[in-house]
């Protein structure tokens, strides 16, 4: 989607960025929840009662950013304004 919308001159930057952040759950996201099961242990619940609020967590971020995402992304509107905005390339003389 990042390529469908953003100019062709940003786009190596736009998905270098967009695939930064994306695989950065990789690094925050072991680590987020060993803390959510750490401090459900620590206040004397099971480490599954752990697993269990950290998924539902997940699932409550998944569903938020899914809603942000439906209310807010608009590829065709996007496009479009970039379009009316853009400067024209110069062509190369052969």
């Amino acid at each position: 989607m990042v390529s469908e919308f953003t100019p062709v001159s940003q786009r190596g930057a736009m998905l270098a960025i967009n695939n930064a952040i994306a695989t950065s759950a990789g690094l925050f996201g072991p680590y987020v929840m060993g803390s959510v099961v750490q401090n459900a242990i620590n206040a004397g619940a099971t480490a599954a009662d752990g697993y269990m609020h950290g998924f539902m967590i997940c699932g409550i971020v998944a569903l938020g950013c899914g809603l942000v995402g439906m209310l807010f992304l608009r590829p065709q509107h996007e496009a479009a304004r970039f379009a009316r905005s853009a400067v024209p390339m110069p062509i190369a003389a052969e």
